[in-house]
């Protein structure tokens, strides 16, 4: 039998002395607790290189297929002209015009015989007129407002904002200008003679129909120039002598092109230069663009413009070169492609579409080719959808909403 040694047996007090000596267990209130500084600096920055991330991928990512989400026929003439207006879409010809949904239900329409329509738009209003001809016809989102008929041939037609419209007429080497208000009632007139203010050749209104742009040829001792007259119709114009508050002259430089875009600033697209001015009353010159070689194409829209020129590539080859610049004057693309075109444009997404004839391409304002395809059928025109990856595609025969993956 073994035998137990008792050394010592415990006692309470012994018990009672080394819960003395036990580290209490740490608690922590909810509210007092605060995780160390750095991992709230890792989460940000892990959150700040997921979104990089993704706009670069958004970026550099380009598709060359498409799934089709809604189709609808179509039945046109190879004639007609599209546009995107108000979310809807304007089609017109010779014949009349048609303002339709995307589905192709009619809102309303219009016939007229015109041999050559143009057309401009500005906020609600439209503007219809035959090119040579003598019928303006006038147009809201909600249908027919007014027509009015010249005697004189008209060159063009500008409508404002509140739907003033302007039109510049030819006859016998005298250019005139004149202005209606949505009533039809005449409330500008004038004339202009090659002698004093040269052959007009473009004509811009401001969106409040208080400013006027022309843009007119001269030729003296074999030499060309181009002059840039501001017309101001406010209270300041008043003061002046014929309303022009402002005039450039630009020497060896034709100037085929002038608008008013976002903000009511001026633009105007020379041969060799573009220039921006600003929306002040003097129309001071806010950015000039010097061009290398001749512009093929240019193309704008409220935001961006851009020009078309050949160069020459690495390997010797003659190509076009792509180049957009914001109203600011910095170049934001400046791109070489070697593919053929019949149009070029600014889309409302603010990207660039390249269409020849139904093969398209379509680059974003960093310079990335986003989308091509080659489509079966004539496209008319590319539509930005409601997304970045949805368009509308206005085909020969059909329209598609398509998704580009």
């Amino acid at each position: 039998m073994e035998e137990f040694k008792i050394i010592k047996l415990p006692s309470k007090e012994d018990d009672e002395t080394e819960k003395e000596y036990e580290s209490p267990p740490k608690s922590f209130n909810e509210g007092e607790y605060r995780p160390p500084k750095k991992r709230y600096l890792v989460i940000i920055i892990f959150i700040i290189l997921l979104i990089i991330g993704y706009y670069i991928m958004r970026i550099v990512s380009t598709y060359s297929d498409y799934d089709v989400e809604e189709s609808y026929d179509r039945e046109d003439s190879a004639e007609s002209s599209y546009l995107d207006f108000d979310n809807n879409i304007l089609k017109y010809s010779s014949d009349g015009i048609f303002y339709t949904t995307y589905k192709g239900d009619l809102i309303w329409n219009y016939t007229y015989d015109m041999s050559n329509p143009g057309i401009d738009t500005c906020g609600d209003y439209i503007v219809v007129y035959d090119i040579k001809g003598s019928e303006v016809d006038i147009f809201s989102t909600s249908g027919y407002i007014t027509s009015i008929s010249s005697t004189i041939p008209i060159m063009q037609a500008q409508i404002a904002d509140q739907g003033t419209v302007a039109l510049l007429l030819q006859e016998s080497g005298v250019s005139y200008i004149q202005m209606y208000g949505l009533d039809g009632t005449l409330l500008v007139s004038g004339e202009l003679h090659p002698e004093n203010k040269g052959f007009p050749i473009s004509m811009a209104l401001s969106s409040d129909a208080t400013r006027l742009l022309l843009s007119a040829v001269t030729i003296e001792q074999g030499e060309l120039s181009t002059q840039l007259t501001f017309y101001d119709f406010t209270s300041v114009g008043k003061e002046k002598e014929d309303n022009i508050v402002s005039t450039y002259t630009y020497l060896d430089m034709l100037i085929p092109k002038v608008d008013y875009i976002k903000g009511d600033k001026a633009i105007a697209f020379g041969d060799s230069k573009i220039i921006v001015f600003n929306s002040n009353t003097q129309a001071t010159i806010a950015k000039e663009i010097s061009l290398s070689t001749e512009a093929k194409s240019i193309f704008y829209n409220d935001s961006y413009y851009g020009y078309v020129c050949e160069t020459t590539d690495s390997e010797g080859n003659i190509v076009n070169e792509l180049n957009v610049y914001n109203l600011y004057g910095f170049r934001c693309v400046k791109k070489e492609f070697d593919e053929s075109y019949e149009e070029i444009s600014i889309l409302d997404s603010n990207e660039i579409l390249i269409n020849d004839n139904g093969s398209i391409s379509i680059y974003n304002m960093q310079g990335f080719k986003k989308f091509t395809y080659d489509f079966d059928e004539s496209v008319y025109a590319v539509i930005p959808a409601n997304t970045s990856r949805k368009y509308y595609i206005i085909e020969e025969n059909k329209t598609e909403k398509i998704y580009i993956k």
